[in-house]
């Protein structure tokens, strides 16, 4: 039996694992991204992770798929465009250099992209091999992919799927999210943006409240304003999924990341808001919570190199809807 490796190269941690063809995760290892240390140094670790898990299995590998921060150039294998939290990733040539480095498939993409496709081979969307689907990780931040029959949709300039850039306002003076754009959907639905909503019902303009602040509010005090937060983000999320259903009209919507744990109390209010607000087919698209958890970079960089035709279809995922008390990790 065949195996492939799915390396995450994420803005605090390298994680590397072995991944079966069944989406299986069978071994791994992680690192701290040396960030200080820019691009060159980072890319350096990822491959000496990779080694690591190579020299301690018998198991013949495959490939190596990547999942990485930054606007990846696919055909390439080089990253487009990065923010300034990875120092000198741009231009990073990343499949030739692990393919010098282990003689192996090696395929890069965009980090969220590698987790649509692992939902789409083994999570949310198992069974769904024709249609359109829409990925949104909300967490610090909002990222997006589209797949269309079971393949990444990445635009003439590798910016396909930036959906936390949509536009939920274009008042001047609307929220500025993280990288300082105005009235998007990653200003009011990210965790930044929850506790901004939390901070405007409050009044409470303490600096150091946090995501998890306002999760641990909303379980304290059920129906206060922790609670009131959460709710008006699903909402804030219900338009934004509003646009891209009546534009994309598509299959499923699947919600991961930190702020996607929050299960129904989160996407329930953006269901009704989808109902209500989308044209008459678009309105009745599903809206389902990401089923892989915190394996899910690994299983979806994996799910780059292994042929469509060869991919297993895991045990039905199980149901990660939170009932009860509220849990949110913005890492995840």
């Amino acid at each position: 039996m065949a195996y492939c490796i799915g390396i995450d190269i994420g803005g605090t941690k390298i994680a590397a694992g072995i991944v079966s063809y069944q989406g299986e995760v069978l071994d791994k290892k992680h690192c701290p991204t040396p960030v200080k240390l820019g691009g060159p140094k980072i890319l350096e670790d990822a491959i000496a992770l990779t080694a690591a898990l190579l020299w301690g299995t018998s198991r013949k590998i495959d490939g190596i798929g990547i999942g990485a921060g930054g606007q990846i150039d696919v055909e390439k294998g080089l990253v487009y465009s990065a923010t300034d939290l990875l120092p000198g990733w741009r231009g990073l040539h990343i499949t030739d250099s692990f393919i010098k480095q282990f003689g192996l498939k090696s395929v890069v993409d965009n980090d969220v992209n590698v987790l649509a496709l692992g939902e789409s081979c083994f999570g949310a969307a198992v069974g769904l091999k024709k249609g359109t689907i829409v990925f949104l990780a909300l967490g610090t931040g909002v990222g997006g992919a589209i797949l269309v029959n079971g393949s990444l949709i990445h635009g003439s300039n590798w910016s396909g799927g930036e959906l936390g850039h949509i536009l939920l306002s274009m008042e001047p003076n609307a929220r500025k999210d993280g990288g300082g754009a105005v009235g998007t959907l990653e200003a009011y639905c990210s965790g930044l943006g929850l506790v901004q909503t939390w901070r405007e019902l409050t009044g409470n303009n303490d600096p150091n409240i946090t995501g998890e602040d306002v999760v641990a509010d909303a379980n304290k005090n059920p129906g206060g304003p922790g609670t009131i937060a959460i709710t008006k983000t699903g909402e804030y999320l219900g338009y934004g999924l509003v646009s891209l259903a009546n534009a994309l009209d598509p299959s499923l919507i699947i919600i991961g990341g930190g702020l996607g744990t929050l299960g129904d109390a989160l996407l329930s209010p953006a269901r009704e808001i989808l109902k209500s607000r989308a044209l008459p087919g678009p309105s009745k698209c599903p809206i389902v919570q990401a089923k892989l958890g915190v394996d899910a970079p690994i299983i979806g960089a994996a799910s780059l190199v292994m042929p469509k035709s060869e991919v297993l279809e895991s045990k039905k995922a199980p149901d990660n809807n939170v009932s009860g008390a509220f849990d949110l990790e913005l890492n995840r």
